[in-house]
């Protein structure tokens, strides 16, 4: 059975499994973050590289920090040397310039071309994911333009005229070129990159508040770093997390992106102190904390 805080069971690694969704990478504050989710075939950020985040293909960036973007280049030079398909860099409209100069500076470094494709995504677009899935973004409040992805999936809903009716009929119906059903969207995934909690009071963040798993930062969790340090650094603080506890219909939150100055039990013992209702949805990606 899964560690539902990412932890070891019997000295052994176990698959962090969160809200139905295989987790596999690395969150530490300033040094390195990137989270795939191999069901959905992508990343959110890059940090270094991880291995496992090399076999997604789309990757998808939340901000400019080196701790979240360095990795790019590796990203599309390892999928060229493993000969999978091209790399898929789903990256804020401001970030694409610089970035296509960071990509070029690498491979003039190792006398090398990347391939790979940059797609920009702005309020009011969407990226189509090759399962179906479809991404939006929306906006976030970090010390530098951030924004963060909700990952819906689209299925098809009976109208409700034709709720309940005989199997026979609605096949005729269909065939007689009636609209039969609406396509509803379900948010299924949603992930902020660095923020504060301001974002929690932005119209545009309801559907990541309604995902059916958040991966949420959650930089700061005791009191050596006061709020307000936090709100500066563009970071969230669990005593924020607390006090927004009722805004969160999600059935599972991630929680990532620690500071390297706590230890795996102090990340722990912290979480404990959640109220109930929080705690029980609340999973922590520990990778790499002693």
């Amino acid at each position: 059975m899964a560690n539902p805080d990412g932890g070891t069971s019997g000295g052994k690694k176990e698959a962090l499994v969160v809200g139905g969704f295989r987790i596999e990478g690395i969150s530490l504050a300033g040094q390195n973050t990137s989270v795939a989710l191999p069901q959905l075939k992508l990343a959110f950020d890059i940090g270094r590289c991880p291995q496992r985040s090399v076999y997604q293909q789309t990757v998808f960036i939340s901000h400019g920090h080196l701790d979240h973007i360095g990795g790019l280049p590796f990203h599309a030079s390892s999928r060229k040397l493993l000969d999978l398909t091209t790399s898929q860099f789903v990256v804020p409209e401001h970030l694409a310039e610089d970035l296509e100069l960071m990509m070029k500076a690498s491979g003039s470094l190792s006398d090398n071309v990347f391939v790979y494709d940059v797609h920009t995504l702005k309020a009011g677009e969407e990226y189509k994911l090759s399962n179906g899935h479809v991404a939006r973004c929306f906006p976030t409040v970090h010390t530098v333009p951030a924004q963060g992805y909700v990952v819906y999936s689209r299925r098809q809903k009976l109208k409700p005229e034709f709720q309940g009716r005989a199997a026979s009929e609605i096949r005729e119906a269909r065939q007689a070129g009636v609209q039969i059903a609406d396509t509803v969207e379900i948010a299924e995934v949603a992930f902020t990159g660095d923020t504060t909690a301001d974002f929690l009071s932005l119209s545009t963040s309801a559907d990541a508040l309604k995902a059916k798993l958040l991966i949420m930062e959650m930089t700061y969790v005791d009191d050596s770093v006061t709020v307000e340090k936090a709100m500066d650094n563009g970071h969230m603080h669990i005593n924020q997390f607390i006090e927004h506890a009722d805004k969160f219909e999600n059935d599972a939150i991630l929680l990532i992106h620690f500071s390297p100055r706590y230890t795996r039990d102090q990340i722990l013992a912290a979480l404990d102190r959640l109220p109930a209702s929080l705690r029980s949805k609340c999973s922590a990606l520990l990778e790499g904390f002693p």
